[in-house]
């Protein structure tokens, strides 16, 4: 299935930064878009610009991600919907914070899949683009934000194992840092969120999207698993050393 082949699509988490940019990529591609988000007023405008269905939705509530996707037959899930509460280390974490970034960037994710994936499964049909991060290949000072991405990583894994036989493509992206709005979401200190982007010059959300439809483009007998995409100027790994206690 190229994306040629592809008719429909859901994308979560659309109202802007990288969901945004896939809902126009994928517009413009001729694809019928059911865009997801909370903001009303983003998707009005989504919708205008261009043509898609908005879909007012908090993937945090099971109950309302079957009631309306469950019936969708769509073609192409970006399963994109996230964010970074408790960003900073376990310990200091809100806790509150911890079960909203838990809730959203993994229960949320695997029940959109489960709603629509399933309809996929019976059609023999479709592609399940699951937006991760490097935080999920590489250890981060972020061990709340971390492992909802390293559980993203996993289910990627698994449920492509799962889907052997169905035809149904599963694909996993993985961004370094990208400007959108996450770090003014995640961190409360307005200067700390100004500082990640600080000495480099980050990824923007048409680079992702540009990978998503790369994935989608390629013929039906190629899944392109996982996809890792960072600035240039940004790198992963390294050690720092603890002084022994006194």
């Amino acid at each position: 299935m190229a994306l040629i082949d592809y008719k429909t699509a859901l994308v979560t988490g659309a109202s802007s930064g990288i969901g945004e940019a896939c809902v126009h990529r994928l517009s413009k591609h001729g694809i019928q878009v059911f865009a997801s988000a909370r903001r009303q007023e983003k998707l009005d405008a989504l919708a205008a610009a261009t043509g898609c269905q908005a879909v007012l939705l908090d993937v945090r509530d099971k109950t309302a991600i079957y009631d309306q996707l469950e019936d969708l037959q769509v073609d192409i899930l970006i399963n994109n919907a996230g964010l970074g509460r408790g960003f900073e280390a376990l310990f200091e974490a809100n806790p509150d914070d911890i079960e909203t970034t838990l809730q959203t960037n993994v229960i949320g994710a695997a029940h959109v899949i489960r709603a629509v994936g399933n309809g996929m499964v019976k059609r023999n049909r479709g592609h399940i683009v699951n937006i991760g991060s490097v935080a999920g290949l590489y250890p981060i000072s972020s061990s709340v934000y971390g492992s909802s991405k390293g559980a993203i990583h996993s289910l990627s894994q698994n449920l492509r194992l799962e889907l052997r036989g169905t035809r149904v493509r599963v694909t996993e992206i993985c961004p370094g840092r990208v400007a959108t709005n996450f770090f003014n979401i995640a961190v409360d200190d307005p200067e700390k969120s100004a500082n990640a982007f600080v000495g480099f010059e980050a990824l923007q959300s048409d680079d992702i999207a540009d990978a998503v439809l790369y994935a989608l483009d390629t013929p039906w007998r190629v899944n392109i698993g996982t996809i890792e995409l960072s600035p240039t100027e940004q790198t992963f790994g390294g050690m720092q050393i603890t002084p022994a206690p006194e």
